[in-house]
């Protein structure tokens, strides 16, 4: 979780200095590289662990609802959007398989064995 508080504090704090658009780009990004991760574990889990299934598909629904309110509250999808968007989304997606070891990359390698990815 450290890595979480610290890297959104940063990202936070440098889209702020640039503005509101830049915080819902920033917001979009993260938010759909969440969406795709719980993807991924939604698929994971359909057979193994269906109330595990079922409590990250709830929590998908709200990060969709974030992803939504990011894409519709942005003025313009300029230079900055097409720069900003890969960038914290590779971030994010670091910042992902750092807080859980790896724990995503095998679920991926694991489901791909198995047919399903």
């Amino acid at each position: 979780m450290a890595f979480w508080s610290l890297g959104g504090s940063v990202l936070g704090f440098l889209t702020a200095l640039a503005g509101r658009n830049m915080i819902w780009i920033c917001t979009e990004a993260v938010e759909s590289t969440v969406h795709r991760h719980l993807e991924d574990q939604l698929g994971f889990l359909a057979k193994r662990d269906p109330e595990l299934h079922a409590l990250i598909a709830s929590i998908q629904e709200q990060e969709l609802a974030h992803l939504r309110t990011a894409e519709s509250s942005q003025k313009g999808r300029g230079p900055s959007h097409a720069l900003l968007l890969p960038v914290v989304g590779a971030l994010t997606d670091l910042m992902i398989w750092l807080s859980t070891w790896g724990d995503s990359s095998w679920m991926r390698a694991e489901m791909a064995r198995a047919g399903r990815g």
